[in-house]
């Protein structure tokens, strides 16, 4: 199949290292081509028929692509649905990719996200796509034509994405988690939301106690009582590590009434007592 190849020149800004674009009512085609920068593609409403790397794909709303410069792609929308479509595109430079990955350092699975197949690809929930374009409007008041300025807060923005976003690629075919459940997980990983146990999370999550059992299982392969341990035994590793605490305080702190169910999960975990942990990782002295 023949393609464009689009000059960085035409899709990216070059002083500022990106570009972002809001397009409403989308009706056009983009037939396949690539180009020399990469690019974030977000649908923000309607459905988007995608075609990358001699496969076709449909885009629901929430959709957040990752595009590399090889990736042959184009898009096609309903003509029905043109005036309720509308996507965010964000392009931005070799360098400014080099640059993330090298300050997300090596265990960010930038090599995966560089060569697996197809584009990455995941679907955020509402909440995730309204927090995510309120970042993006921040741009909008930007003073023009201030390139340092939009360089640098597109670079914190572009970290974030890829943090919260890329850092674990979902698996093919794996059922996205339910937008309630992915709002609980980000609430439960504050400490006073995991030490206060698993009554807390059934009372956030607004669901029966059942209802989130089923569902903790069946999108992250374990029990509540062992995601909110894990929760905390985490927790515990950092103040270990960060604070003069006494291992009884920081237990307590963390949410178990059990010192020994404690010592237990976290020899578990790290092969070690608490105490030894400390005395290889701790930054106090």
């Amino acid at each position: 199949m023949e393609y464009l190849r689009n000059p960085e020149k035409n899709g990216v800004d070059l002083d500022a290292g990106c570009l972002y674009r809001y397009v409403h009512g989308a009706g056009d085609v983009f037939f396949p081509h690539c180009h020399e920068y990469y690019e974030l593609f977000l649908t923000v409403s309607g459905t988007v028929t995608h075609w990358v790397n001699d496969s076709t794909c449909e885009l629901p709303e929430g959709s957040l692509v990752f595009i590399r410069p090889d990736d042959v792609h184009g898009y096609i929308y309903d003509t029905l649905q043109s005036r309720e479509t509308a996507y965010v595109n964000i392009t931005f430079t070799r360098e400014t990719i080099d640059f993330l990955f090298r300050y997300l350092s090596d265990s960010f699975p930038s090599q995966q996200l560089l060569t697996c197949p197809l584009p990455p690809t995941v679907v955020l929930t509402q909440s995730e796509k309204e927090q995510l374009l309120r970042r993006l409007a921040e741009l909008d008041v930007i003073r023009w034509p201030n390139k340092g300025e939009l360089k640098v807060r597109m670079r914190v923005i572009l970290a974030d994405i890829f943090t919260r976003f890329f850092y674990q690629i979902p698996e093919k075919d794996a059922e996205p988690i339910p937008e309630w459940l992915s709002h609980l997980l980000d609430e439960m990983e504050h400490p006073e939301n995991f030490t206060a146990g698993v009554e807390r999370m059934v009372t956030l999550c607004g669901k029966s106690r059942e209802h989130l059992a089923r569902s903790i299982k069946k999108h992250l392969g374990v029990t509540v009582s062992e995601y909110i341990n894990d929760l905390r035994i985490n927790y515990a590793a950092n103040m270990l590590i960060s604070t003069n605490r006494s291992i009884l305080d920081i237990c307590f702190l963390c949410g178990f009434q059990n010192v020994s169910h404690f010592y237990r999960l976290f020899a578990a975990k790290y092969k070690m007592s608490p105490k030894i942990f400390r005395q290889r990782h701790s930054l106090c002295v």
